[in-house]
Formats: C-alpha cells, sequence, structure tokens
C-alpha cells in the first residue's frame, strides 16, 4: 500500500514538473524586437519633371507604414529611424497596343533612391531602389484603371510596399 501512494505521488510529481515545463513564459508583446520602433518620414525630393511626385510618395509611405502598424510614424526629433531620399523617375510608357498599333494601355512606373536610417546607432539599416507601377486603360476596360491618376495612385501605393518590405524584412 506505501508502494502504490509513493508510487501515485512520484507519478503526480512528474505530471506537475512536465506541465509547468510546457507553460514557460509565451508573450505576443513586441518586446524582444530590438529594431526601431518609431521613424520620420521627412517629404522626400523630387528629381523629376512631375509635380507631386515628392509628396505623393511620401503620402503613400505613411499611409503604408501606419496601415502596417510595425512602426509609428513620428516627427523627425521624435524618431527612432529616419526614412529619406528622392524620387527619380516617373514616366508613363505605352505598356500595349491596339491591332490597328494604337496605344491601348499606359504604365505608370515610379522609382526613388531611399534610405532608411537608425537613429539611434546612426547606422543606415539600408539604402538602395524602390519601385512602383500601375497600368490604366485609354479605352477604359473593365477592370483596368481609366485614369493615369488612378495609375499614379497605384503606383505611388507600390512603392511603398517594396519599402515597408525592405524595412521590416528583417523581423
Amino acid at each position: 500500500m506505501r508502494q502504490n501512494v509513493a508510487l501515485l505521488r512520484t507519478a503526480c510529481l512528474l505530471a506537475a514538473l512536465l506541465g509547468a515545463a510546457g507553460c514557460s513564459h509565451y508573450s505576443f508583446s513586441p518586446s524582444l524586437r530590438t529594431g526601431p520602433r518609431t521613424v520620420a518620414v521627412p517629404v522626400l525630393g523630387n528629381d523629376t519633371i512631375e509635380y507631386g511626385a515628392d509628396q505623393s510618395a511620401t503620402d503613400a509611405i505613411i499611409t503604408t507604414l501606419t496601415d502596417d502598424n510595425s512602426m509609428r510614424v513620428v516627427p523627425e526629433g521624435e524618431a527612432e529611424a529616419i526614412i529619406r531620399g528622392r524620387v527619380t523617375t516617373y514616366e508613363r510608357p505605352v505598356f500595349s497596343y491596339d491591332a490597328a498599333g494604337n496605344p491601348r494601355e499606359y504604365r505608370v512606373r515610379v522609382v526613388a533612391d531611399l534610405s532608411y536610417e537608425d537613429r539611434r546607432t546612426g547606422t543606415v539599416i539600408w539604402e538602395g531602389r524602390v519601385e512602383g507601377w500601375g497600368i490604366y486603360a485609354v479605352s477604359g476596360e473593365e477592370g483596368t484603371p481609366t485614369t493615369e491618376e488612378e495609375a499614379r495612385t497605384a503606383a505611388f501605393e507600390r512603392l511603398a510596399q517594396d519599402l515597408l518590405s525592405k524595412t521590416v524584412q528583417g523581423w
């Protein structure tokens, strides 16, 4: 009888120890992340002749970072990181032609040279080219944007998504 009681106590103790080991600390908190938590995005420069390309790119980047919620966009004086750069290309070449050789679709393409710097350490985390594009149809084909402005918006949104991928890929 004593042997059964001792065996039962040992089994209960072993079960408690195994259960406790399985319940080790786990958290959904981002406290283990070492990267910057705040970022500033001053208005980009504009090396193109496209009026407002700088502000459109900056706005798209801020919106994308805000929507992603991986970093908080703050004024430059409060930021742990900063994104700087210039829009270097804005073009809209013909993307496709109809049977008669007339332009059917145009592709808006935007390119920016950007850098992402950790201001706490003074190190550039990455720098390089990001790109976005959007297509619009002259004839207003179903499912395709019908104005350059719609394609332009899509191009800047894709550019901002490219930046977001480069910025948070190491997490």
